[in-house]
């Protein structure tokens, strides 16, 4: 039963944005300019399991045959061979996004998607060729294929990435974007929007001249802004939404896509290269992006941690530049220490408030660590605070080496070692 509910799901949901991508725009081909069904077939696959493909695949195979007969006037055998490049095409291509089974988001899942998404625009485009020999000897089969691959990677690159970035979403009352990032983005996007009108108006040829066809790049760094602000949801939700306005646009006669056409309705067949390559984009500088934000993510986590572990310890943490001297204190230092201790900037400034008997000693431990003449050292010492208080602290210091094996930092772990007096 779930598996009829998936397959059902899925037919449901592809005749409805067939019908979207109909209502969008026309040419002179069989084939829409963005052909979002193959993306939702495509995006299941994608964010499914394996075990549910036959039933994602089933669903889609009715529900293609069904748009075949209706919307293309196919007959039976027609209609069926239609839901078959279906089954085919994206069963190849969600096999290649789905290697691994990387992160759609990552910037190794996105590459496959890439991949996956034209190679299986690809395909459909081989077997629809052949299909319209068959059932349509009059169609100009170049033309054909062109339309199909295009408008079958536009939708499946703009489905996609809104699925797998809305996998698993739970609505949540804390957390989530940035207010900064958000309004930063929103910002972008509204610049693309009303860019986007006025470059893909009615009659701009008239109003830009020559200038016309360079002027459709000029919405797309807004866009790109927006969707990295955003994030892997808003991103997605950006780029669909703003490929979907310049395509309609182009569609409804307006934009630099239109100034000259060889066959009519060749202009939304061509915006179809044009938003594919800027989906690419997109969806590369975002995995990028969030591969990045992840990454400080986890450092931030596994700093916390370090952090914790050394305050539940009571031990203080700093990190000496080797050439310059300059001390980065640990977030528990001032607790294990007192806050005096973040008052120390530089090895110079410790030094200074070490007892001079010692600290000749001390200092011979550090510069043999930073020469890189002994691996690690360890002693004992007393320190006045600028507070005042006076310590005995056991010091542990050791040298983290560059990739040229020469030591770039000194980093100490301090530890009281006697209550604290006053001088």
């Amino acid at each position: 039963m779930q598996q009829l509910k998936r397959a059902a799901l899925v037919a449901a949901t592809f005749l409805v944005t067939a019908w979207l991508s109909r209502a969008l725009g026309h040419a002179a081909t069989e084939a829409v300019p963005v052909w979002l069904g193959s993306g939702v077939t495509f995006a299941a696959l994608l964010v499914g399991a394996r075990w549910s493909w036959p039933a994602t695949l089933a669903g889609a195979a009715v529900a293609a045959a069904a748009w075949g007969a209706v919307a293309h006037g196919l007959g039976p055998s027609g209609a069926l061979a239609f839901g078959a490049i279906e089954v085919v095409s994206m069963a190849f291509g969600g096999w290649i996004a789905t290697l691994g089974r990387h992160d759609p988001e990552s910037p190794a899942g996105a590459a496959l998607l890439i991949a996956g998404a034209l190679a299986a625009a690809a395909v459909g485009g081989l077997l629809a060729v052949e299909l319209w020999r068959w059932q349509r000897p009059a169609a100009d089969l170049a033309v054909e294929w062109r339309a199909w691959a295009g408008s079958t990677a536009v939708g499946i690159l703009l489905v996609a990435p809104l699925a797998a970035a809305f996998r698993g979403f739970r609505v949540r009352r804390s957390g989530g974007l940035p207010m900064g990032r958000f309004l930063g983005g929103a910002a972008a996007f509204v610049a693309f929007v009303a860019t986007v009108l006025v470059v893909f108006a009615d009659q701009a040829a008239q109003r830009f001249g020559s200038l016309e066809p360079t002027l459709a790049y000029l919405p797309m760094p807004f866009l790109l802004i927006a969707a990295v602000l955003w994030g892997a949801r808003g991103g997605a939700l950006a780029t669909l939404a703003g490929s979907l306005l310049i395509v309609g646009r182009t569609a409804g006669g307006g934009g630099p896509f239109v100034v000259a056409e060889a066959f009519a309705g060749e202009a939304v067949v061509e915006v179809q290269g044009f938003v594919a390559v800027w989906a690419v984009v997109l969806l590369l500088a975002r995995a990028l992006s969030e591969g990045r934000l992840a990454a400080l993510e986890r450092a931030r986590d596994w700093r916390l941690r370090y952090e914790r572990t050394l305050q539940a310890v009571g031990v203080a943490s700093v990190e000496y530049d080797a050439v310059t001297g300059r001390a980065t204190w640990g977030e528990g230092a001032a607790w294990v220490l007192g806050p005096a201790v973040t008052q120390v900037a530089s090895l110079a400034d410790w030094l200074d408030r070490i007892d001079a008997a010692e600290r000749g000693l001390v200092q011979a431990a550090w510069q043999a660590v930073a020469s890189g003449q002994a691996p690690a050292s360890e002693q004992d010492y007393a320190v006045r605070l600028a507070d005042g208080r006076v310590l005995r602290v056991r010091e542990r210091l050791a040298g983290v080496r560059g990739a040229d094996g020469v030591v770039e930092q000194v980093v100490a772990l301090l530890q009281p070692a006697a209550e604290s007096s006053h001088g």
